[in-house]
């Protein structure tokens, strides 16, 4: 479900920005959703859109799922005076959308003529009402009302979250009970976002925009939402379990002579994730179902829901206790905390040991069990099992398990200017998964070759040689011989040393400051003690300290000399942060601004005669 498609520029510019290839500039004066909920668990929406005049033809695109909806009666008006009259000759186009690995996306573009007030009305119907799971408070085009009728009939109950809405200028919710049904009215002023393809299919990839999570549960289920999601969820799933002999005799073939469950999981799960292909499918449910068991074991491909169904049934065959989970990874505009389709991006597979649950997920080639899955680290899961599903908070490393420590050892060399010497950079925890996914990805000495170029840029450009790295199980440990030019200047008495060679304390982001959505990988801690041997002895100083701090990060800088020819400069920073948000980019942005300061202002030694 994670990574759906993979989307050509080209195509989409034709289908959703239509005009000379850029955004239309649409300005829309209110749309209203009148949504029905059917006894028989489906639901209508009639939508209606009214337009503001516009100087030029608006193509107003309908994206719809033609495995699970059918959009009826698409009406174009134009305003005639006081009055929408329906507009004779209509141009609506339908076709597929092209992208790939999605089969059952269809988009009917609807051609508003310009001029006029306008105004478009259709209907979508859908069978399944778990596909009811979200209304968008936000919109890339400037609506100035947006409004939900939803009709609920009384043997259903809905039930509704709102994530960020405190980026919301105007919302109301209200209901009004009726003989037989409740009417729900939701007005709101939708936020303006940026244009955004993903989010026409329902697809909220680091954004943080508000939105409601629905679900809508027969009143039987009231207060009990998790379970009903659950129980839908693990009937779909039911029907794609079971092995046939063929998979049974590769589990037995592979775990052949081991008993122990900790290697039979190993063994298992090193399997799948070593020979099956990773390829992202959203067709029609197939977004949430996964494929049977059997077919992915033949296909040896299959996207998350399709390797962690089929995993979780080969340790079930061998007798090792183990569900799936549906789960938010970090880049999902919510956490999945809330009973609905629209709160998870991804599934995992859910092991028991010993009773204690290991989230293991095939698609992360890297990850080893017992330690956090770094995309859903600190996130919440939903547990599909047979009692009725379960709410589970996945741990993270903490900053201090995700260290970063470096050695640099330098000596001045005899022209007075330059610096030779080595380091050594050592990675703890998932600090250093952005490496070893590189070793999954290339050859040895293709990765020394990236890494050695990655290094030298971190280093501020200095010169590296006899590079070397290697990928232990829980270390990762790199070293290098480093000279330094250009950081030491002589004066008749003093001598200035500059430290922007230093590595910066976001490695693998190189902008001064960073932006909302930019994700730092992991949460970390960061150590660097840094030994610089003079020539010639200098005079003693008073430790020079900067202590920067703010909520969840800071930074402590230290440059003192222990000897009359040594100097040491040592700096330790700590993240609490796993991803820039606007309730965090400024006390991050701060400290990085003050590292920058302090590297750059030159250090004055006095010498000693």
């Amino acid at each position: 479900m994670r990574n759906f498609f993979i989307i050509s520029c080209c195509l989409l510019s034709l289908i959703i920005f239509p005009v000379r290839g850029q955004a239309q500039n649409i300005s829309i004066t209110n749309k209203i959703e009148d949504i029905l909920i059917k006894k028989d668990s489906s639901f209508v929406k009639h939508v209606n859109v009214t337009f503001n005049k516009s100087d030029e033809l608006i193509l107003y695109p309908i994206f719809y799922d033609s495995e699970l909806e059918k959009i009826l009666d698409i009406k174009v008006y134009v305003k005639k005076g006081k009055h929408f009259k329906p507009l004779k000759n209509q141009v609506i186009t339908e076709e597929d959308v092209e992208l790939e690995y999605i089969a059952s996306k269809k988009v009917k573009t609807v051609v508003i003529p310009a001029g006029a007030d306008a105004k478009v009305s259709f209907t979508v119907v859908c069978s399944e009402l778990m596909y009811f799971a979200d209304l968008r408070f936000f919109s890339n085009n400037l609506i100035d009302t947006l409004k939900y009728k939803i009709t609920v009939p009384d043997t259903f109950k809905f039930t509704y979250n709102i994530i960020h809405k405190d980026s919301l200028k105007y919302v109301r919710v209200d209901s009004i009970k009726t003989a037989n049904t409740t009417k729900w009215n939701i007005n709101v002023i939708p936020e303006k976002v940026e244009p955004d393809i993903l989010t026409l299919f329902g697809l909220y990839r680091n954004k943080r925009a508000p939105l409601m999570r629905t679900i809508v549960v027969p009143k039987s289920h009231k207060g009990s939402e998790k379970r009903y999601m659950n129980d839908w969820y693990l009937q779909k799933v039911q029907s794609k379990r079971g092995l046939n002999s063929e998979v049974i005799q590769k589990i037995n073939e592979l775990t052949k002579n081991e008993s122990r469950p900790n290697q039979i999981l190993e063994i298992l799960y090193d399997y799948v994730k070593n020979n099956f292909k990773y390829v992202a499918i959203e067709i029609g449910m197939g977004a949430f179902i996964p494929t049977h068991a059997n077919e992915v074991f033949s296909n040896k491909e299959g996207d998350c829901k399709d390797l962690s169904n089929f995993l979780s049934e080969a340790l079930n065959f061998k007798g090792i206790n183990s569900d799936i989970a549906l789960a938010a990874t970090y880049d999902h505009i919510s956490d999945c905390d809330f009973p609905s389709l629209s709160s998870a991006n991804h599934v995992v597979c859910i092991a028991y040991i010993d009773g204690i649950p290991l989230i293991l997920d095939p698609t992360d080639p890297i990850h080893s069990p017992k330690t956090p899955v770094q995309s859903i680290q600190n996130r919440s899961l939903l547990i599909i099992n047979k009692n009725g599903g379960d709410w589970h908070k996945v741990k993270g490393f903490s900053s201090q398990q995700n260290l970063i420590e470096y050695h640099i050892d330098l000596e001045e060399n005899s022209d007075h200017t330059s610096m030779l010497g080595k380091f050594q950079a050592m990675y703890f925890g998932i600090s250093g998964n952005f490496i070893r996914r590189e070793f999954i990805r290339l050859d040895e000495d293709k990765v020394n070759t990236l890494l050695k170029k990655h290094y030298k840029t971190v280093l501020n450009n200095q010169s590296i040689e006899e590079f070397k790295i290697e990928p232990k199980n829980r270390v990762i440990d790199a070293k290098g011989n480093l000279s330094i030019k250009g950081k030491i200047i002589n004066d008749i008495n003093t001598r200035i040393l500059f430290l922007d060679f230093l590595p910066r304390p976001f490695e693998t982001l190189t902008r001064n400051e960073l932006l909302i959505g930019t994700h730092l990988g992991s949460n970390l801690s960061k150590k660097v003690h840094s030994t610089i041997k003079m020539k010639n002895e200098i005079r003693s100083f008073k430790p020079i300290e900067h202590l920067f701090s703010e909520e969840g990060v800071s930074l402590l800088f230290k440059i003192s000399n222990p000897s009359e020819s040594v100097i040491t400069v040592d700096y330790e920073f700590s993240c609490n942060y796993v991803s820039v948000n606007k309730e965090n980019i400024q006390k991050i942005n701060n400290i990085l601004t003050s590292f920058k300061k302090v590297i750059n202002d030159p250090i004055i030694l006095n010498k000693k005669y």
